[in-house]
């Protein structure tokens, strides 16, 4: 009676729960979604940047949007977030939260290896899990999980980034086969560089990167939405990207390990600032 009660109350309009919501490709997700009329549930750790999201949000789309504070690193917050995504009846779930980790892995921070492996793989499988079961049984739904250009190919000197990321694509093409027919959609959205906090907090140093190489997050996610219309499983943005990844597919790995390592490893090794 109560998730009648609340249909009825926001009408006919969808909603999408996206997490990592305060920054970057998932901020875009949720102004894009907002925009078409979405309400929307939006999960990061940043109250301030939330409340803040979500103010701007509401005034300018008449949408309700609900924040959730969470850190999914955590089993309490994780949990929250699950129950959430049980109960809310959505019709779209983004899984954007995820950091990136740069350097040796010899020598980085294990527990931060650890936290990277709870976001980027556990949260992204445990809210799937969550939400495809509704979705099935109202046949319709759809679960956009951001991947990487990253997971194409072996990634020293980010080798735990890659490795999530290469298990979201793996995941998610498998889960694909299994709701064949249930109406439900899920897509592994394929990002390059794109201009966010990604790459500062990795502590990457962006400059050898060529300017042709970058998207916006606005356009990763025009490109992810209209892919999802379409039905694609797989989602390159940019045509520089789905060149990219077309080479990487035909290369033998490794000789695509050799070259990525040999491109990345002289910023690993630059004294940092």
């Amino acid at each position: 009676m109560a998730r009648e009660s609340r249909s009825k109350a926001r009408g006919v309009r969808n909603r999408a729960l996206v997490t990592g919501a305060s920054v970057g490709i998932g901020a875009a997700f949720a102004e894009r979604l907002a925009r078409d009329g979405h309400d929307l549930i939006i999960v990061a750790r940043d109250r301030r940047r939330l409340e803040k999201l979500a103010r701007h949000l509401r005034d300018r789309d008449q949408v309700e949007v609900e924040i959730l504070p969470a850190d999914l690193t955590e089993t309490s917050g994780l949990h929250a977030v699950e129950r959430a995504v049980a109960d809310a009846e959505l019709d779209l779930l983004v899984n954007n939260a995820g950091f990136g980790t740069y350097g040796r892995f010899a020598e980085l921070d294990v527990e931060q290896e650890e936290r990277e492996i709870r976001l980027n793989v556990l949260a992204l499988m445990r809210l799937t899990r969550a939400a495809v079961p509704g979705m099935i049984q109202r046949k319709r739904g759809g679960v956009i999980n951001v991947s990487s250009l990253a997971a194409m190919q072996p990634g020293p000197f980010n080798a735990t980034y890659a490795a999530t990321k290469a298990f979201v694509n793996s995941f998610t093409e498998a889960l694909h086969e299994e709701l064949r027919g249930t109406g439900v959609q899920v897509q592994a959205l394929c990002p390059g560089f794109t201009k966010t906090e990604f790459q500062e907090r990795a502590g990457i140093d962006t400059g050898r990167i060529p300017a042709l190489a970058w998207m916006t997050a606005e356009a990763v996610v025009d490109a992810s939405l209209a892919a999802l219309r379409r039905g694609d499983l797989i989602c390159v943005p940019g045509v520089a990207n789905r060149l990219l990844a077309a080479v990487s597919a035909a290369v033998p790995r490794s000789i695509a390990r050799r070259v990525t390592g040999a491109f990345v490893e002289p910023e690993v090794t630059k004294p940092r600032r």
